[in-house]
């Protein structure tokens, strides 16, 4: 399977999102794979059968779904296909993202089915309405133009609009409406309440709660996905904030340490030197060199 980089249809400008309409008709798309970022297709006419690693799913006009690297897809029996596919680098193009995180229709869209297309058989959950379809349209042809024109401020002015146009894609996804044999997707309610809820103390019987499992269910679902355990997931989320308040140095280690979630600030220290390799106050001195 041949891996493509993300600058082979990017160039080298650093930029993080690269647009392009595509056109199928039977079997033209060859499997292939992304060596270094993610693609977010919506289907705009006719239908096809996505291949992803070896298994057939049909698709349709008003299907979304995203693609991470390393998986591998193709299209075949493509009947009329068109499609908008939206290649970015997550890393950079969600990077300093405020809510999108929050969402659990953001978690499951480009987090969990993501994942679930590369490891298990899984069919895609969003599907536009009509109306939804049109404006989602409408959104697509707008940043295009704005992608294809480059006038002065374009990329920010793009890096805007896809990020509006994920989080309308993620208002969309109704984690109430999956089915049953889907209902693992119900693990983006409890990711979500994660991302809001981080610097509060989080049971993982609260949290597999929210996802409608056990105990056990969630904390094997939520490693298959992540790799890690929620604790250290959070653990993660909350280091990061620290970080970011550190490097502002408007705060003291304490006050640091209580919007962390953190009531003692030995214990916030402790972990933070496990976390980045240096102590709070030796981070906050290297930010200001």
């Amino acid at each position: 399977m041949i891996r493509f980089p993300f600058e082979l249809f990017a160039g080298d400008s650093g930029f993080p999102v690269h647009m392009q309409y595509g056109a199928h008709e039977e079997d033209d798309c060859y499997l292939h794979g992304h060596y270094d970022f993610s693609e977010l297709v919506v289907v705009l006419n006719g239908e096809a059968r996505h291949i992803v690693n070896g298994e057939s799913y049909p698709i349709a006009k008003g299907d979304v779904f995203v693609i991470n690297q390393h998986t591998g897809h193709s299209f075949m029996g493509a009947n009329q296909l068109k499609i908008c596919n939206i290649m970015f680098q997550p890393e950079i193009a969600f990077a300093g993202a405020y809510d999108m995180k929050k969402m659990p229709g953001f978690q499951a869209l480009f987090v969990l089915e993501p994942h679930y297309f590369q490891n298990h058989r899984f069919c895609s959950q969003l599907k536009l309405k009509a109306g939804d379809f049109t404006f989602v349209q409408q959104q697509i042809h707008t940043m295009m133009e704005e992608y294809n024109r480059k006038e002065e401020g374009w990329k920010d002015l793009l890096l805007s609009s896809f990020r509006m146009f994920c989080v309308t894609l993620s208002r969309y996804y109704n984690t109430d409406t999956v089915s049953q044999n889907n209902a693992f997707i119900k693990l983006a309610d409890a990711v979500a309440y994660i991302e809001k809820n981080y610097c509060q103390n989080l049971s993982t019987e609260e949290l597999s709660g929210i996802a409608g499992y056990s105990e056990r269910q969630f904390l094997r679902l939520f490693r298959s996905v992540f790799s890690t355990t929620p604790g250290l997931y959070i653990t993660e989320l909350r280091m990061k904030k620290a970080q970011k308040l550190l490097k502002s140095g408007t705060l003291s280690i304490g006050e640091t340490a209580w919007r962390c979630g953190y009531d003692d600030q030995n214990y916030f220290s402790r972990a933070f030197k496990k976390h980045t390799g240096m102590t709070p106050t030796e981070y906050q001195s290297l930010t200001w060199k």
